[in-house]
């Protein structure tokens, strides 16, 4: 309850710091060519008031303040930081065509010999369509993740610091005091987030080292790595949580990675922790294979809520498709090492069985706790005899418990899965309030 009440609190400030810059210029003069504003101007100058307040506060979604993820997750502020940019976007091209509409030339579009007061708006704008547009396609302009998070993160400055400079170019000496002041506390708010998220984590996570001891190969193009701490206790975390990592030299590298921690919650004496990371890009191909015992690298969390931990359950469904395997793992061995006896529904899908992760640990612990081993195979060797293809709804209803209504559900795995897993537990007599899925994609 008290995280409900956080999450409420959280979003309301959100909400006022969104409208506080339009509210406050509702006693501001609009600036307009050939002096009283239009209805029309003034809704475009409404929606760029809206449009800046929204950008700068896409910056607080990011830049992973534990106190405000916590009631959420980072995964949900990471989608709500996708959706709210393309709501942002709306309101910038909405406060670009009416401006324009209202006698504002073209020239306001060019950002190198535009008219002054509209330069920085036009190279704000600019910058906006090439991040969108990155992050749209950015597989299709063939980027890696980590030339799109550097791309990413200086064209959102460039972006916020020439729309900053958009309006006070624009306001100039009309603008009202409290405006001024308000703007430059927008301002200030994005340098004191960078400024955290750049330079004070990195410098506390470098007095908190990890020191890799193993690099193991398992099935599926995925490798774990066990790393314990360095001169410090570690840090203890909820089954199906995460953890950043940073693999570079220091912990300022600029290149990180979310992994979920894929060991159990009841960690040995040495607070040593599993993390298994499938072969999809550059830093994982290549990377992580050439990562040996002894190696420094440095830790951000744990984060997320997608844990068993927060719910009451007589029993859990867990729907783990590829590398969504892992966060499953951390809670059957969690569960193994607190001898928790509640039963447990693995739908494990693969495409295959010799893509089937952690397979052999799996059918152990089905001896060990009170769990059902479900392989789901698209490509099943001969003689096969269990379930085949996907997860649909007939299969969902052939193995969900009687009592699934008192159950919790954890979805973790490619996006369409989790898109179908959406529809069909609920049609399938899961209560939609318990079923939880992972959307973790930073692009």
């Amino acid at each position: 309850m008290a995280l409900l009440f956080r999450a409420i609190g959280w979003f309301g400030l959100y909400v006022f710091l969104v409208l506080l810059p339009l509210a406050t210029a509702l006693v501001v003069p609009a600036i307009a060519p050939g002096g009283s504003p239009s209805l029309a101007w003034s809704f475009g100058v409404a929606c760029g008031y809206i449009a800046l307040a929204m950008l700068v506060l896409e910056f607080a979604l990011v830049t992973r303040l534990r106190s405000v993820a916590q009631p959420f997750g980072i995964d949900a502020l990471q989608l709500f930081h996708r959706r709210l940019g393309f709501v942002a976007t709306g309101f910038v091209l909405a406060h670009v065509l009416v401006l324009l509409g209202a006698g504002v030339g073209l020239r306001a579009l060019d950002p190198l010999g535009g008219p002054p007061a509209m330069r920085g708006g036009a190279l704000a704008l600019w910058c906006l369509v090439a991040l969108v547009g990155t992050s749209l396609w950015r597989r299709q302009l063939r980027l890696s993740y980590e030339a799109w998070q550097f791309v990413h993160r200086w064209l959102a400055l460039v972006l916020v610091g020439g729309a900053l400079w958009h309006v006070h170019a624009v306001e100039g000496a009309a603008a009202a005091p409290a405006l001024t002041l308000l703007w430059l506390a927008y301002a200030l708010i994005v340098v004191a987030l960078m400024l955290n998220y750049r330079f004070l984590q990195p410098l506390r996570q470098w007095r908190r080292p990890w020191q890799v001891i193993d690099n193991r190969v398992e099935r599926a193009d995925t490798r774990t790595l066990v790393v314990e701490p360095l001169g410090h206790a570690g840090f203890d975390f909820e089954p199906g949580q995460f953890a950043w990592m940073l693999t570079g030299r220091t912990p300022f590298h600029a290149q990180e990675h979310p992994i979920t921690i894929s060991g159990s919650a009841e960690r040995d004496a040495r607070g040593r922790l599993e993390f298994t990371i499938k072969a999809l890009g550059d830093w994982s191909g290549e990377v992580v294979p050439a990562i040996t015992p002894g190696q420094r690298l440095w830790l951000d969390g744990p984060h997320g809520v997608f844990t068993p931990e927060r719910v009451p359950a007589l029993g859990l469904v867990l729907i783990a498709g590829g590398v969504g395997i892992t966060p499953m793992r951390a809670i059957l061995l969690t569960m193994r090492d607190r001898g928790d006896r509640r039963p447990v529904l693995l739908l494990h899908a693969a495409s295959s069985w010799e893509r089937l992760t952690f397979r052999e640990e799996l059918e152990a612990l089905t001896r060990e706790i009170a769990l059902t081993h479900v392989p789901v195979l698209e490509d099943p060797p001969p003689g096969w005899t269990g379930e085949r293809g996907w997860i649909d709804r007939a299969l969902l209803e052939r193995h969900l418990p009687a009592q699934r209504a008192h159950w919790q559900c954890f979805v973790c795995g490619p996006p369409a899965m989790l898109d179908a897993m959406e529809r069909l537990l609920p049609a399938a007599g899961m209560p939609a309030d318990r079923v939880h899925t992972e959307r973790f994609a930073m692009v």
